[in-house]
């Protein structure tokens, strides 16, 4: 007579048996479908994304135009940021009666260099256009937007776009 074995033994068997791990077409399809839908739906959100540094809170608006591939400088109570790197402080801006912010100028000059030399490697003879988006929080004072604009524009980059967060 055969002896029946548990339902627990014969699994434990079949998946010890020979010390290899099989993945079942079932957790595969699963895989597969996720990443399908992750794909799919960065496709068609389109546009370009845009994360606003922690401590900047963007204002809110009805706009419905799509943002475009920029030059980013975030404007906090404290900091005025471009590329991630704290440029300069807000305090420094509105110490001066100028309406340049020199550190923000230089590093600006650097990315508009960056960019031109890489127009020219990919052999494009127009002018590159030289947008800059500002992600400035929704409590900074005037002035300060008002130096960081000048600043932007006489160093290459007329065209600015302020970041903002549509109303539901």
């Amino acid at each position: 007579m055969r002896r029946r074995r548990s339902r627990a033994a014969g699994m434990m068997e079949r998946y010890t048996s020979d010390g290899a791990c099989r993945l079942t077409l079932t957790s595969m399809m699963d895989i597969l479908t996720t990443l399908l839908f992750f794909v799919l739906k960065s496709y068609i959100s389109g546009g370009e994304v845009t994360v606003p540094p922690p401590g900047v809170t963007l204002p809110r608006s009805t706009v419905n135009a799509a943002m475009h591939t920029s030059v980013v400088v975030a404007i906090d109570h404290e900091d005025i940021i471009m590329g991630g790197e704290k440029v300069a402080t807000v305090r420094e801006a509105l110490a001066t009666d100028e309406l340049m912010i020199a550190p923000l100028a230089k590093k600006l000059e650097e990315a508009r260099s960056q960019m031109d030399e890489i127009a020219q490697r990919k052999g494009e003879k127009r002018e590159v256009a030289r947008l800059a988006t500002i992600q400035g929080d929704a409590g900074i004072e005037f002035r300060v937007l008002q130096k960081v604009m000048y600043t932007l524009d006489r160093n290459g980059f007329p065209d600015i776009e302020l970041a903002v967060l549509k109303k539901a």
